[in-house]
């Protein structure tokens, strides 16, 4: 059963700092846990500085058509170069720090990050680095349709990154006058990086995030006179209370305290400025 749509939301740019613009949603907005925040961004500097995060994985996932990469360091000891196309994620579970800058400034970095939430069985887990190259990332390919499998499965190919959460993430264009059905779990959501889309008659443009009903199995994108990129997302709620703290999520108030307890320990590790 085809799912409906619950909301289409016009998103823009915004310039967040000095070398930084980007479109931050979160679901205390648009509803779409799993996942907690999703941003697609153009950085071309340092901007955060090390930092830490815990009870959540944090994702890095840099377009093909990103200029510059980035370097990923941690307290871990992982030192990583995202390479556009490339994936990298931090389990943080427990605590862990780390930092992100693109590895030549003034060189754009176009990318998203998305924070995707975990369940209260693995709110804790041990911390942990996963790397993916642009090489490795799994690609179907056919006339019209052209699809890169971040997370989840799509027909028989499987995203090498396998997470706590299971999700599904893919990078889909989709060529003028064409269409694509995928399958979706309880809750899916489509960002649309560029170009048109219709989906149940509605005449989408980038940049809009279509939030779906819980209920029904499918999404059908489609196509008219322009192609189309866009992220499809899906997964399944936890329904578990959600306690924010800055870069920290737990599930309740005293794993909160414990956990800043934890960084002021320096129980995180050590992580200094480049």
């Amino acid at each position: 059963m085809q799912k409906q749509i619950r909301k289409i939301s016009n998103q823009q740019f915004k310039q967040n700092a000095v070398g930084l613009s980007s479109v931050d949603a979160f679901h205390t907005e648009h509803g779409f846990e799993p996942f907690l925040v999703f941003t697609e961004f153009n950085m071309d500097r340092p901007v955060f500085g090390p930092h830490p995060h815990a009870g959540v994985s944090v994702m890095t996932y840099m377009m093909p058509d990103s200029k510059g990469s980035f370097l990923n360091r941690d307290s871990l000891g992982d030192h990583s170069i995202i390479e556009p196309g490339g994936i990298h994620v931090t389990q943080a579970g427990s605590g862990v720090k780390h930092d992100e800058v693109p590895t030549v400034t003034g060189i754009n970095c176009h990318g998203f990050q998305i924070w995707i939430n975990h369940a209260e069985k693995d709110r804790l887990v041990e911390p942990k680095a996963f790397h993916a190259f642009s090489k490795d990332v799994p690609e179907f390919k056919s006339e019209n349709v052209f699809i890169r499998i971040v997370q989840g499965q799509y027909q028989n190919l499987k995203s090498p990154i396998e997470l706590v959460t299971k999700t599904t993430l893919f990078d889909a264009t989709l060529q003028p006058n064409s269409s694509i059905e995928f399958d979706a779990m309880e809750m899916a959501f489509i960002y649309l990086v560029s170009g048109e889309i219709i989906v149940e008659n509605h005449e989408i443009s980038s940049t809009s995030i279509i939030t779906f009903e819980k209920e029904g199995d499918k999404v059908k994108v489609n196509t008219g006179n322009q192609s189309a990129n866009f992220m499809f997302v899906s997964g399944v709620p936890h329904n578990e209370p959600i306690v924010h703290g800055g870069p920290f999520v737990m599930t309740t108030k005293q794993q909160m305290q414990e956990t800043n307890q934890r960084l002021l320990r320096g129980e995180m590790g050590i992580l200094n400025h480049l």
